[in-house]
């Protein structure tokens, strides 16, 4: 693949496009918040919108990237259009030589995270440097090759973006029974009585992580509900997770729960929830989610929100009879089990997809293979 080196500056620009605040929707407002890790894309709805007067806009093919703690790697390509807070940056192509799509490979790859991270300002929470960023150099090639390079990348998102979305349709028959038993119960409980709760430690001495092994799960480092990469501990960290634990954020970003099948140090702004019943799983999933809507709107902390332990230990959770817990569990109970099975997937397929990312790059692969491939499909 030939290609030759540019600057992004000369094929790209930041956009700088707003409207007014009652013209946004938490459906599609975009900030640092709702951009997932690691490549991820984005979740919809954002807890609340800012208090301004005019918010920044984009369109529909926009990249957006979270401009503060690039290691996080935040960026979505937009598949709508809609509203972003000013911590997003907006970058378009403004060249007929560049297509738009294979600028968001070029910004997904690592090299691009790097060198924002290496030309950042500010240590505690480094933010990138916008004049530095569009000095960021790439390597172009033919439109022809731009073609091939994105619609490889494109075909493994979209099979990601796809298992999002029946996650998302079976998550949302979930709750229409969960609300239906919900109706059934006259009292309630503290969320104590149903689970058991720990909150994450700082990384800090050696009752942490003693070899310093796998990556701790701080809040922002992992999406929880996404999935989470499998890594052991082979050291005796304090908070550890068991399999079929449920873990979530509880700092800046509340929420984002899953349920991991391994073991994981947790650190500080990461919590675990751990049913004292396992036919009582699928309930603790959903009534988590109702308390992270409570605890977003309810929680203290001028720069964080954060929630104790005392917090949810006192959260009052509906009293599910045992019938409820078992009519609830029968329906609730495959259509879960199929949302992990496709969480699974999709670790695979963004772990191939960021292995091929930087080869397409390099034109270390054969485009010509790709390009008989994508013609026989």
């Amino acid at each position: 693949m030939e290609t030759r080196t540019v600057r992004l500056g000369d094929f790209a620009t930041f956009v700088n496009e707003k409207c007014y605040l009652n013209e946004a929707s938490r459906n599609t407002y975009v900030s640092t918040e709702n951009l997932k890790p690691n490549r991820l894309g984005v979740f919809f709805p954002i807890t609340k919108l800012p208090q301004t007067n005019k918010v920044n806009t984009f369109a529909k093919g926009d990249i957006l990237i979270a401009n503060i703690r690039p290691y996080f790697k935040k960026i979505w390509h937009a598949n709508i259009a809609g509203t972003h807070s000013t911590d997003v940056l907006n970058i378009r192509s403004n060249s007929k030589q560049l297509l738009q799509s294979y600028l968001a490979v070029v910004l997904s790859d690592d090299r691009f995270f790097d060198y924002m991270m290496a030309t950042s300002k500010g240590t505690k929470m480094p933010r990138g440097d916008k004049k530095a960023i569009m000095d960021f150099k790439f390597e172009l090639p033919s439109f022809k090759d731009q073609i091939i390079v994105s619609d490889s990348i494109s075909v493994i998102n979209q099979k990601i973006e796809l298992n999002r979305q029946i996650n998302k349709n079976l998550l949302r028959l979930c709750r229409i029974q969960f609300d239906r038993v919900k109706l059934a119960c006259s009292s309630t409980t503290d969320l104590s009585n149903i689970a058991v709760l720990m909150m994450g430690q700082s990384p800090k001495g050696n009752t942490y992580n003693q070899k310093g092994e796998g990556t701790p799960l701080l809040n922002g480092a992992a999406d929880f509900r996404g999935g989470i990469n499998p890594s052991k501990y082979t050291s005796d960290p304090k908070k550890v997770t068991k399999p079929g634990d449920y873990v979530f954020g509880i700092r800046a970003t509340i929420g984002l729960t899953t349920k991991v099948f391994d073991c994981y140090a947790i650190g500080r702004g990461t919590g675990l929830a751990r049913s004292l019943n396992s036919e009582f799983d699928e309930l603790l999933y959903f009534i988590l989610e109702d308390s992270f809507d409570y605890f977003a709107h309810a929680a203290t902390g001028s720069v964080y929100l954060n929630i104790s332990r005392k917090d949810f230990e006192t959260y009052s959770a509906p009293a599910f009879s045992g019938h409820s817990q078992k009519v609830f569990h029968d329906f609730a109970s495959p259509l879960m089990e199929k949302i992990y099975q496709d969480e699974t997937q999709n670790k695979k397929l963004t772990q191939i997809r960021d292995i091929l990312l930087p080869k397409l790059l390099s034109g270390s692969v054969d485009l010509s293979g790709i390009e008989e491939a994508m013609k026989n499909a």
